[in-house]
């Protein structure tokens, strides 16, 4: 395929390259076209016409034999039939006829000329060159038979075909006539015109600017002949001026005086231009323009307005940086702008007569050219001055220099020997550079440093592992040689902390700063690594740590009383115990028995929060976590080693505090009395025991035994306020907390004391309700701003004292139950079935199931679904209850109001 485009273009480039050859071809090619169609043209004229002047003479002959068979074939005379059938085969076109009944396809009579006979009639009928014709014989205007003719058309077409090959044949002499002519007329006017110019293109190629070239046509040829003729002058013309140009840059680097550099500029433009003044002017540091050379004849052309005209456009040539010619007074003034780069730095300015100055379009690059020259050439001497200068004082900085870094390296010599730090770099291939500080020996025990592989020396017996290792190498592979950014990229992934162990079990802790120490190309050339000992360091900060720790908790303690610390010590490590005895019990994940965990740890969070007991909190939310993984996906694996530390973690947390307190507060406390116990209460049983006697009546009796049981029953219960303290103190925080307003709390206690012995179980019980009614009962402040609520909210509790029990109501002006929540909660949760009739009393009751909570997340405050569950737990330890009542009506937000009703036995109330 290749080979024949390769032909074909072949081809085409013989008539292309040869304009003659493609004139003439084009030219032929149109003719024999032309002839071409138009003998198509006359041999289709005449084919038609033939045509139809035959079928003609068929419809003729027919009808004449027709009219001539009338009578014959009426009388059926056999004899004249074939007399006119012989008649009409004269017509050498007539090759058969028959005669046939009228409707009748079986013929009468037929003859057909000799020489075919062996044809049939329908042979021929089939034929394509014969026409058949055929007409009706009538008598008395009806037609009872029909003549068939068939005529030939083969003499037709052969003269056709004569007629056209002559046609033909006279057009192919015509045309190789017309080629000739043409061919010599091309031959003659165009091709050699063209093979001249040629030749003398092709001298002027060689170098031959002498050619002379004919320019005396006056066509296209011509025209081109001149341009040949003005491009040979204008070569001559541009190697006149190279040869000058050359000349002139020889004589200028050969010069080392400015005056002489602007005097040969000066004199080389003179002679081309034919000028007869010149003068260079160059710019001072104030960009005024000072003369620096000049060359004038005798008598100097122009007048003093001449030279303020010339100094004008000097001027202007500095503004445009162009070459400026002006004409006055039959003087012509040139400027030639010299330029250093893109800045104008002088002008060269030349006048003289107009019949003698001569420049042209082609000398502005020649005078450009000598004012760029010049310029070089002064910066040239300029430099080669300064050059000059510099390798005077060269050897002198060089000694200066060399003292300077001698001096720097004893100083960084100094620094290595003396500084407490550890100052190494890290070259290509992980290896150690020689140069390093003192005190790294001392770090790392070892004077075995230098060349050697940096991550045996800094990770041997360390506590970073293989992975971390492997990955260390490549990060700083990946770093030294490459751009800066890479280790912006990847400074995360180097160790800056680590443990490494020594003899005699000796352990130290290290600290590594890592920064890159680039090359003039911006690349990494090297690391260098700063080595610090922390490990004193590290072990005051966790002394202070340690210290700080203890004297927040001590803090933490000081803002309780020493009953309510004591207390929840000893109501912790009763939760505490249970959960461990559950824990070491229970082989699989039992949900009733994390459920119990759970609530019991929660407890234990509540009451620590409430406290402000905040290391408590944070121990005993971990063992939290893990209870609430253990009942939101019943497949946890149990693992009770695990959860055992979490707890003894959370034990040992406690004990701390106790711990705390015994050590160091308990002396505080007042007394040895027991925990609660006021003084003034021994005073009134004394009292009362000193007024009986043995004369004492039985009513004085009951009175004083009355004043003893009061006495008693104070020293053994107290108010339902200070049951509340803590959790009422710790109310602020949790506000805080959640970003609300601190509410109104309102209690009306009729004066009732609660018994010692339930206090700590109310205390649980009321801490989770107070946390449950300020996370999902009181509003956020907009939200109670938009219900046109006031911003703090109100919480109400109640005392109701009844003869068998006692009731506490218990109720916020939140938004109420969220039953719609609630309800779906449940449903996800599978606690409720989809199509499940239930009332809100019932939607009300799920609220003490076991994990189900509608918080949105998981808080410090609540959100884990454990509070509720707790409270009725609780309560049910102690005979007592709670459950819900409802207030009002479900708003459109799906919540509708209510109180909580707390009941406990009277027994456990004064």
């Amino acid at each position: 395929m290749r080979h024949q485009t390769y032909n074909e273009e072949h081809s085409l480039s013989f008539f292309t390259k040869n304009i003659v050859r493609l004139f003439n071809s084009v030219v032929l090619l149109s003719i024999v076209l032309g002839l071409g169609i138009f003998t198509l043209i006359i041999g289709y004229y005449n084919y038609q016409t033939s045509m139809n002047d035959l079928r003609n003479k068929a419809a003729n002959i027919g009808d004449l034999a027709a009219i001539s068979l009338k009578e014959p074939l009426w009388n059926y005379d056999e004899t004249a039939m074939q007399d006119i059938f012989a008649a009409i085969l004269l017509d050498t076109d007539v090759v058969a006829i028959r005669v046939l009944k009228d409707n009748d396809e079986k013929p009468i009579a037929e003859k057909q000329r000799e020489g075919i006979e062996n044809k049939t009639f329908s042979d021929l009928l089939q034929n394509p060159v014969n026409i058949e014709t055929t007409s009706s014989i009538v008598r008395d205007d009806k037609p009872f038979a029909k003549v068939q003719i068939i005529t030939s058309s083969d003499k037709v077409q052969a003269l056709i075909r004569h007629t056209t090959l002559l046609i033909s044949t006279f057009a192919l002499v015509f045309v190789i006539l017309l080629s000739s002519f043409i061919w010599y007329l091309g031959v003659r006017i165009i091709k050699k015109p063209i093979d001249a110019l040629r030749g003398s293109a092709d001298n002027l190629a060689r170098g031959n600017l002498n050619e002379t070239i004919n320019t005396s046509r006056n066509d296209e040829l011509g025209s081109l002949a001149l341009s040949f003729d003005q491009m040979r002058n204008a070569i001559r013309k541009k190697l006149s001026d190279l040869a000058v140009l050359n000349q002139t840059g020889e004589k200028l680097s050969s010069t080392h005086k400015q005056p002489d550099v602007f005097s040969l500029s000066i004199q080389v433009l003179l002679n081309k231009l034919s000028a007869e003044q010149g003068s260079i002017y160059a710019l001072n540091e104030s960009k005024t323009l000072v003369l620096k050379a000049s060359i004038t004849p005798s008598q100097q052309p122009g007048t003093v307005d001449l030279k303020k005209t010339a100094e004008r456009l000097a001027n202007e040539t500095v503004a445009s940086g162009k070459v400026s010619v002006l004409h006055t007074n039959n003087i012509t003034v040139l400027c030639i702008p010299m330029m250093d780069g893109q800045e104008v730095d002088g002008v060269m300015q030349f006048m003289g007569p107009q019949n003698t100055f001569t420049f042209s379009v082609e000398d502005e690059g020649f005078a450009l050219t000598i004012a760029r020259m010049t310029v070089n050439t002064i910066k040239n001497i300029q430099m080669v001055s300064v050059i000059e200068e510099q390798n005077r004082t060269l050897e002198e900085k060089i000694l200066q220099r060399t003292s300077e870094l001698r001096q720097k390296t004893n100083d960084v010599n100094s620094m290595l020997q003396n500084m407490r730090q550890g100052i190494f770099t890290i070259v290509r291939g992980g290896i150690i550079h020689p140069e390093y500080s003192n005190f790294l020996s001392e770090i790392f025990e070892t004077k075995q440093i230098a060349n050697h592989s940096v991550f045996p020396f800094l990770f041997h017996r360390s506590d970073v592992g293989g992975d971390l290792l492997n990955q260390l190498e490549a990060t700083v592979d990946s770093m030294i040689g490459e751009d800066a950014m890479n280790f912006e990229f990847n400074a995360h992934l180097l160790v800056h902390e680590y443990t490494k162990y020594f003899d005699d079990d000796k352990i130290k802790i290290l600290e590594l700063d890592w920064n890159p120490v680039l090359n003039a190309d911006g690349q990494i050339d090297k690391l260098m690594v700063t080595a610090r000992d922390v490990t004193e360091l590290k072990a005051l900060q966790r002394e202070t740590e340690k210290q700080k720790a203890e004297l927040d908790i001590i803090g933490q303690i000081l803002s309780v009383s020493k009953d309510k610390l004591l207390e929840f010590i000893q109501t912790s490590k009763a939760f505490l115990d249970e959960n461990e005895k559950l824990i070491e019990v229970t082989q699989t994940n039992d949900g009733s028995v994390v459920a119990t965990l759970f609530r019991n740890m929660h407890t234990i969070k509540g009451n620590a929060r409430t406290y402000g007991f905040s290391y408590v909190t944070d121990a005993v939310h971990m063992a939290e976590s893990a209870y609430s993984e253990l009942l939101r996906d019943p497949q946890t694996p149990w693992e009770p080693a695990l959860l055992l530390e979490q707890l003894n973690s959370a034990r040992a947390c406690v004990a701390h505090y106790e711990t705390v307190f015994k050590g160091k507060l308990e002396g505080f406390s007042s007394g040895n009395a027991p925990a609660g116990m006021d003084f003034s209460v021994l005073d009134n049983i004394a009292q009362a025991v000193d007024g009986v006697d043995e004369l004492t009546a039985v009513s004085a009796l009951k009175k004083s035994l009355s004043l003893v049981r009061d006495a008693i029953n104070a020293a053994n219960s107290e108010g339902l306020t200070d049951v509340l303290r803590g959790i009422l103190d710790g109310v602020p925080g949790i506000a805080k907390q959640l970003f609300k307003e601190v509410p109104e709390i309102i209690i009306h206690d009729q004066a009732v004391r609660i018994k010692r012995e339930v206090a700590p179980m109310l205390r649980n019980v009321f801490m989770h309700i107070f946390r449950n009614s300020m996370d999902h009962g009181l509003e956020a402040t907009p939200h109670r701003i938009a219900a046109g609520k006031p911003q703090n909210g109100t919480i109400q509790l109640d005392v109701i004292r009844g003869n068998e029990d006692v009731a506490f109501v218990f109720n916020d002006d939140g938004r109420g139950l969220a039953l719609q929540a609630i309800r779906e909660k449940a449903l996800a949760d599978g606690k409720l079935a989809e199509h499940q009739p239930v009332t809100d009393e019932d939607i009300a009751e799920l609220i003490f199931i076991p994990g189900l909570s509608t918080a949105a997340e998981i808080t410090q405050v609540s959100g884990r679904g454990v509070g509720m569950d707790a409270v009725r737990k609780f309560l049910n330890k102690y005979e007592g209850d709670i459950k819900l009542i409802f207030t009002g009506e479900t708003s459109p937000t799906g919540h509708r109001p209510f109180k909580m009703h707390i009941t406990l036995p009277s027994k456990f109330v004064v």
